[in-house]
């Protein structure tokens, strides 16, 4: 009897070792092993610093998942949650970081406290990622609570508690809390003057916050003179011809023309447009803004011979950088053909408002085709038959006409976009059992196909 208590003893001690030696072989080699975090880790941070970022997130959520056996407080959870989370907030996917950074950040509360001034940085990402996503609410109460751990280990004029002074006041002011977003900037403005003095050019930047707070409240006054103080420390710092001029300009001058006092605000615009100009050149995008500004100013004084020049030049330059189908070019179409209209200049402002027409126009049928593909892939024909429909109608009434020029009659080339509608709403009707009409949508289809491959070829 002792003999066979020994041998189960025995047994047991050994088939113990072996799971153990087992365990340890899976935690080394199997797929949530250190091993694994270790390399998937190193590869995510490797391909976050070189910039490639989807490879980044593929990395690091492999790392996160080897995670599992750890601790909650061990490093490499810490450091996979937070380095994951900023890989998302570098492709703008915040509401895939937040989580992460919410997680991150309770764990370290549960071991540093809820104050800990080491929690101050990461309540300030996480109240960013919440104002990205216009969760105000959320954003003001992690930007206050920053706030209140910086006030309690640095006291209340310590010069770190300005950016979240201000990011509590940006966030009371997208919730239309401006009272209680005003003292924020006095105190920010306070601080700063009292740490550095009231000519330290960093001072311009929070008159500059306090005075856009009071335009918006209609306190031009109070504006006008936070803008000339913060005109002036720049000027003093950098000269009056100074990039960093640029945007206060800009600034004050639309408070005068709200104001409508256009005499004060011409001279700014046209400096702020100098400035920019010399600095980066006459063709430069962010020319075409201060272009905008002053047309802009002309159509309210009715001044449209003067505002038709800057509308043009402002046009070429978007058309050029941003290509000729881009809203904001189909915008800058509008407005120059509207000031033609306005002098009576139909003949120049026709054209303009077809190009504007003919890209709202592809705008809309793209939009319909979009919707369209949804209802295909759910297999929801019926509801994809009707926008097909509406489409092709569309198109069909403002399809350009026949041109006959001495003699000779052209037809302008149809868009490759009208082939793709006809393609894909014949694979809807057959799908319908209206094989009927898909034939005439495929026989339609033919020619253009044919046409377009010619004009490809010749290319």
């Amino acid at each position: 009897m002792r003999k066979l208590q020994c041998f189960l003893l025995v047994g047991a001690v050994l088939m113990a070792s072996a799971i153990a030696a087992d365990a340890q072989s899976t935690v080394g080699t199997g797929t949530g092993g250190p091993n694994n975090w270790e390399k998937e880790y190193a590869d995510g941070k490797a391909a976050y610093a070189a910039g490639n970022y989807r490879e980044a997130e593929k990395q690091l959520k492999a790392a996160l998942k080897s995670t599992r056996e750890f601790a909650s407080n061990d490093p490499k959870l810490m450091n996979t949650l937070n380095d994951l989370a900023q890989t998302y907030r570098a492709q703008s996917k915040y509401a895939d970081a937040e989580p992460l950074m919410e997680r991150h950040l309770g764990l370290k509360e549960r071991f540093l406290g809820k104050f800990h001034p080491d929690l101050a940085k990461d309540i300030d990402a996480l109240g960013r990622v919440c104002f990205a996503q216009m969760k105000f609410v959320s954003a003001e109460a992690h930007f206050r609570r920053e706030l209140t751990i910086l006030e309690k280990k640095f006291g209340p004029e310590y010069m770190e508690l300005i950016p979240a002074l201000s990011n509590v006041a940006q966030s009371c002011q997208a919730l239309n809390k401006n009272n209680e977003a005003e003292p924020m900037l006095k105190r920010a403005i306070s601080i700063r003057e009292k740490n550095q003095g009231a000519d330290h050019v960093d001072m311009a930047s929070e008159l500059s916050k306090l005075a856009a707070l009071y335009v918006g409240q209609s306190k031009f006054n109070e504006a006008e003179t936070l803008y000339l103080r913060s005109i002036s420390i720049l000027e003093k710092e950098y000269g009056p011809n100074s990039p960093n001029l640029m945007a206060t300009l800009d600034s004050l001058a639309n408070s005068y023309k709200e104001q409508e006092k256009y005499e004060k605000a011409e001279p700014l615009f046209l400096r702020s447009m100098a400035i920019r100009e010399s600095t980066y050149g006459p063709s430069h995008p962010d020319m075409a803004g201060a272009l905008d500004n002053l047309a802009a100013l002309y159509i309210k004084q009715k001044r449209f011979p003067e505002a038709a020049p800057f509308y043009e030049r402002s046009l070429l330059i978007r058309t050029t950088t941003l290509g000729p189908e881009h809203q904001l070019v189909t915008t800058g179409l509008d407005r120059l053909a509207a000031c033609y209209t306005a002098q009576e200049k139909l003949v120049e402002a026709e054209p303009l408002f077809k190009q504007s027409f003919s890209i709202h126009e592809k705008e809309t049928l793209q939009s319909l085709r979009s919707l369209a593909n949804v209802y295909v892939a759910r297999e929801k024909f019926g509801d994809a038959d009707p926008l097909y429909k509406l489409a092709l109608a569309i198109y069909d009434k403002n399809a350009p006409q026949k041109k006959t020029k001495k003699g000779v009659t052209t037809v302008e080339a149809p868009p490759p976009y009208l082939l793709e509608t006809l393609d894909e709403y014949a694979v809807v009707l057959r799908k319908l059992k209206r094989k009927g009409e898909a034939s005439k949508l495929e026989s339609r289809a033919k020619p253009i196909r044919a046409q377009l491959a010619m004009i490809k070829a010749q290319k």
